[in-house]
């Protein structure tokens, strides 16, 4: 009985979550939680995340997940890019032919398909010497 209520908690906890139009409001809501993730998803199916929990970065990928405390020039780092590739969000491209990226929160969540190559978030994770 116990796993079926957890269950079901689960299932409505995940249907709680707003999908919402990348745009500066909706991403600045997401980020004003300060609990929140952000995911790439490659044309060829694969997903890396940045999770920002208090002021910690968990990133995961393939490779080991990586957990620590994030600076503040880091947090403007991540910041100016999710804006720049919110700015560059095409709604003529679809998340079935190209790579897209998904921030989201407990109540929110927006996907953001970038007219942009997908070596910059390589670049950002390097640069956050997280590779």
């Amino acid at each position: 009985m116990y796993r079926i209520r957890f269950a079901f908690f689960i299932l409505t906890a995940i249907s709680c979550v707003r999908e919402v139009a990348p745009n500066v409001d909706t991403i600045n809501k997401i980020f004003a939680s300060k609990d929140f993730t952000f995911e790439f998803h490659n044309i060829k199916g694969d997903k890396e995340s940045l999770s920002f929990r208090q002021d910690y970065l968990v990133y995961k990928s393939d490779k080991p997940t990586v957990r620590r405390e994030v600076t503040y020039d880091e947090v403007l780092l991540i910041n100016n890019f999710i804006q720049n590739i919110v700015n560059l969000h095409s709604k003529s491209l679809d998340k079935e032919t190209h790579s897209y990226y998904v921030i989201k929160n407990t109540a929110y969540k927006s996907t953001i398909i970038p007219e942009q190559e997908d070596f910059y978030f390589e670049a950002l994770i390097k640069t956050l010497k997280l590779k």
